[in-house]
């Protein structure tokens, strides 16, 4: 069974970590530096030895230093020589200073003790200050090493125990971050793990409890979506029938002999049966591209695409009389997505476009790059968007009666705006400087 605690409780372990260590490290300092001493390692001023060089003969007294760990010269007074000695040349000038006093001196942190008797003059160095019993590291101040030997572990220390709780937070922070990113996701198995600290504890269980809600919710979605496309396609089917069956007889109504003005009620209705048939092949796409699960990682030859795509609006824009100018600002050559649909939603953007022209009636298409998207943008020459339009033009079933006609359904800026979600991207009415409107289609794209 996990141990919990709170945030709180987990830093306060930190911070005693830290104070234990610190006093393991005093303690195992101090060990050290009395190891140091006694195998005589180290030299302090506390282990001066009195030397009663009175009662000592000159061998006795060389005996005597020879145990000991401190530098010393041994003097022969009648002879004025040096008798016997263990010291460093470098300091020779120190003892010689002490010859011509007869006095001890003290150089800095060590002092040059002389002790005397009828016949020899024992002049011996004691370091004042903990120092090293090797000639070679007493270059390196006991003090400073210590200093540096603490600061270094101690400096250790902290960065295991903060490093310790660091991993810690890190690894808590993971969890929640991997199901933040997958929550509601079918796709992605999430590992639900229970945490030792008691706030990142609640805040998983929060999110996991939300992770099954917002799944539920998105199946539900799901299940409406599809319910919403099988009674689209069943009601198409029943539909199928009786509008065949209408358009059966006013054929044959038709291929009667009629006055000007059945003639007239015919065509009407002929090109009513058209207009429906025309909206109600709009409304079934729109419902199978909300349930679709199509690839939209097909590799797109971009080249290749605009010159289909143009060639199918230049048909249309023929009809029309509208001039269309196509701008490829990009140097992409390939795209990924679902080709079918991307080109569904561009036409039915110049198809918008279209129907917004006004005099010398012209449609401009623009590609070009901006940072992750490619991006399209259709401008027409006709009369800018409402407010209201900007707002809601991509809703679905809107319409804005002014400059329509008969034949816009308010289907075709859904499609498109939905296809741009499916890219990650956005569909974005405004009305540039120029004049004009402009509706600008934005695919997220990696290649």
């Amino acid at each position: 069974m996990i141990k919990h605690y709170s945030i709180k409780k987990r830093v306060f372990r930190t911070v005693w970590e830290i104070v234990l260590g610190t006093l393991a490290i005093l303690l195992i300092f101090f060990a050290v530096s009395y190891a140091l001493v006694v195998s005589g390692q180290l030299n302090t001023y506390d282990l001066t030895v009195k030397i009663p060089i009175e009662s000592l003969s000159k061998s006795d007294t060389i005996s005597l230093m020879e145990t000991s760990t401190f530098d010393y010269l041994l003097i022969d007074r009648e002879k004025n020589n040096e008798i016997a000695g263990n010291y460093q040349k470098s300091d020779w000038a120190y003892y010689e200073q002490v010859i011509k006093q007869n006095n001890s001196v003290q150089i800095g942190s060590v002092r040059y003790t002389e002790y005397k008797n009828s016949e020899a003059l024992l002049i011996v160095r004691q370091p004042i200050l903990p120092e090293f019993v090797n000639p070679k590291l007493r270059q390196i101040p006991y003090n400073t090493f210590s200093y540096f030997l603490i600061s270094g572990l101690e400096l250790i220390l902290l960065i295991w125990s903060v490093a310790k709780l660091l991993r810690e937070f890190t690894r808590n922070f993971r969890l929640i971050e991997v199901i933040s990113l997958n929550m509601g996701s079918k796709d992605v198995s999430i590992d639900r793990r229970e945490t030792e600290m008691i706030e990142f504890n609640t805040i998983l269980n929060m999110l996991y409890q939300k992770d099954d809600e917002l799944v539920a919710l998105l199946e539900a979605e799901r299940q409406d979506r599809k319910d919403l496309s099988f009674q689209v396609a069943a009601l198409a089917h029943d539909v199928k029938t009786p509008l065949t069956v209408l358009k059966g007889n006013l054929e044959l109504l038709e291929m009667t002999d009629l006055d000007e003005k059945q003639v007239d009620f015919v065509s009407s209705m002929t090109n009513s049966v058209i207009t429906f048939e025309k909206y109600f092949n709009s409304m079934v796409n729109y419902s199978r591209l909300l349930i679709e699960d199509k690839d939209y990682q097909e590799k797109i030859e971009l080249t290749k695409f605009l010159r289909e795509l143009t060639g199918e609006a230049k048909e249309m824009m023929a009809a029309e009389q509208v001039t269309l100018v196509v701008d490829n600002l990009t140097e992409r050559q390939f795209l990924r997505g679902n080709k079918l649909n991307l080109n569904r939603a561009l036409i039915n953007i110049l198809a918008n476009a279209v129907r917004y022209s006004s005099g010398e009636r012209m449609v401009t298409l623009s590609v070009k790059d901006d940072n992750d998207f490619l991006v399209f943008e259709v401008w027409n020459n006709g009369q800018p968007f409402t407010e209201e339009a900007l707002t809601h033009a991509s809703g679905l079933f809107y319409t804005d009666n002014k400059g329509r006609d008969k034949n816009h359904y308010g289907i075709g800026l859904s499609f498109a705006h939905k296809v741009a979600q499916r890219y990650q991207g956005q569909l974005v009415l405004s009305n540039p400087s120029k004049g004009g409107a402009l509706v600008t289609l934005l695919i997220k794209n990696d290649i």
